[in-house]
């Protein structure tokens, strides 16, 4: 019995020095806030974009660059997921499979020229049916250029999806398109409504807890004084005094027939200055509903979480935003998770939980999305590093 105990002893030994050997590490260099703890919960995907949990505490990340959707688990309950597999798969890479959201025992999908569901009805853990619910003769969609990256969110009953501007900032009349407006249908794919317009990419829409209301994240224009500017070294510090600082990324709350200014209004009420003399400005301006918050110029507002729970002190209610950086600012900007405050329904100040950006010169992350776990964590996607991160309030 003794030699029998005594393997047994080495083997856990062993076990328990594997799993530690293979645990990722947090890049040396990333900051995070008092308070908070940052570990890595997967590190085997490559280039996790967005994701969405089950009833069962399944999480599901989208792998645009590979088609697929990979299911993951926690067996052990330790704070990583230990088992990867795929839960639908063969997609090409170039449909944009981004999206992901589960309703009524289904995870829907949405890449550019469709939005699907799938459901795993033999218990194997892999989807083997899947349905079209849009395809490309429903949906909004264009050419594939630009922000192809597919907003979903299903809502009493609704699906509300969006596509980005073709271009950085397409000048064109607001019916000449069908992207950059929300739209909703029935979840049978039925009764198509415009819901909002004048949106640039905003790639996740939310709804805020206790409410109906529909919020996003909306990134902010590239190029906008390079026409003022002149044909300066757009990477020297001199080159862009005003490109640098303008316009902001937004946080809007998204309103059934509201307009939000794309692409000839930007921030609050600033004119896009690539359109200073456009004949109709005034116009657009009188129409725009400004944002509700601003944040950093090409911080590339990714999505957002609406946090509800209390394992964060007094987060219930507030959103958190990842911010991927953006490549049009001679200083870096964003690479970090953010937290906006709210009170009674507005929000009030921003704070950073977790950077990425080492001595403001050095890259370390680019968060992609987040979501709130069951255990009242939040967990983002890096999709430089090849991370999800899990980030736990731990106390002062």
């Amino acid at each position: 019995m003794k030699t029998r105990a005594l393997l047994i002893y080495l083997a856990t030994l062993l076990v328990v020095g594997l799993s530690q050997s293979y645990a990722a590490e947090v890049p040396d260099g990333v900051w995070v806030r008092d308070g908070y703890e940052l570990t890595v919960a997967e590190d085997t995907i490559k280039k996790p974009r967005f994701m969405a949990f089950d009833k069962n505490g399944t999480l599901y990340v989208s792998v645009i660059n590979e088609g697929k959707i990979l299911a993951c688990q926690d067996n052990d309950g330790d704070g990583r997921y230990e088992s990867v597999m795929p839960f639908i798969e063969g997609k090409d890479p170039k449909s944009k499979l981004q999206g992901v959201q589960f309703h009524n025992g289904w995870l829907y999908f949405a890449q550019l020229n469709a939005i699907s569901r799938a459901k795993d009805t033999n218990g194997d853990g892999k989807a083997d049916k899947v349905e079209e619910v849009l395809g490309a003769n429903d949906l909004p969609t264009g050419k594939p250029t630009g922000h192809r990256w597919r907003a979903l969110m299903i809502h009493k009953g609704r699906i509300y999806t969006h596509v980005g501007d073709q271009t950085n900032a397409t000048d064109e009349p607001i019916n000449a398109s069908e992207r950059k407006k929300i739209w909703s249908f029935a979840l049978d794919g039925s009764d198509k409504k415009l819901f909002a317009s004048g949106i640039r990419n905003s790639e996740k829409l939310v709804i805020r807890p206790g409410t109906d209301e529909i919020w996003g994240v909306d990134h902010d224009v590239d190029m906008m004084a390079w026409g003022l500017e002149g044909k300066r070294d757009k990477k020297a510090a001199e080159g862009q005094p005003i490109t640098d600082h303008n316009p902001p990324a937004e946080l809007n709350h998204y309103q059934e027939g509201k307009f939000y200014g794309h692409p000839w209004i930007v921030g609050k009420m600033m004119p896009n200055l690539m359109f200073i003399d456009h004949p109709e400005l005034i116009k657009y301006a009188r129409m725009t509903t400004i944002p509700e918050w601003t944040m950093p110029a090409h911080c590339s507002a990714n999505s957002l979480i609406f946090y509800k729970g209390i394992k964060i002190p007094k987060g219930h209610g507030d959103a958190f935003v990842a911010q991927k950086g953006g490549w049009n600012s001679t200083q870096k900007v964003g690479y970090c998770l953010s937290r906006i405050l709210f009170e009674d329904g507005h929000p009030y100040g921003e704070q950073k939980m977790v950077s990425f950006l080492k001595d403001g010169k050095e890259i370390l992350g680019r968060p992609a999305d987040c979501v709130q776990a069951p255990d009242g964590s939040i967990l983002f996607s890096d999709d430089m590093g090849n991370k999800v991160y899990r980030l736990k309030y731990v106390g002062k």
